[in-house]
């Protein structure tokens, strides 16, 4: 059986919820499931005074009551949704970004850098040349 789905608007540092859908609620009932494992884990955990209801519609186009939507904000990669009941906001888990730079790093060690190839300063020792002459260091 699938679990709950619930409304979560994730916002950036720019305070702008660029991702707003529906999301499972995780087995355990406190967390919601954004991306479960790997790199990018994010399932930040809500409660009680973590949501807000808002009017998105009246049942009937005219008359009829008003129909409102829950709806959980948390930041970008933060590990526990906005709490309105104290206005306190959290951000990414340390613990976990540090982890996933890791992990991400990890697959770089050894590597050698690209050397700058032989076409890139001949473009420019032409570049300088054409520039010589245009200013009349060079007849």
């Amino acid at each position: 059986m699938a679990n709950e789905k619930v409304l979560l608007a994730i916002f950036d540092n720019d305070l702008k919820c660029r991702t707003v859908k529906k999301y499972e609620i995780s087995d355990s009932g406190t967390q919601i499931k954004v991306k479960s494992g790997g790199d990018g884990h994010f399932m930040p955990q809500f409660d009680n005074d973590s949501f807000l209801e808002l009017p998105t519609r009246k049942k009937f186009i005219f008359f009829g009551g008003q129909i409102w939507k829950r709806f959980y904000f948390v930041k970008k990669n933060g590990k526990k949704c906005v709490n309105f009941h104290t206005g306190e906001a959290f951000g990414p888990n340390q613990e976990d970004a540090k982890k996933a730079i890791g992990s991400t790093l990890l697959s770089e060690i050894g590597k050698t850098k690209q050397e700058t190839p032989f076409t890139t300063y001949l473009l420019l020792m032409i570049v300088i040349g054409i520039a010589l002459k245009v200013f009349g260091v060079i007849v």
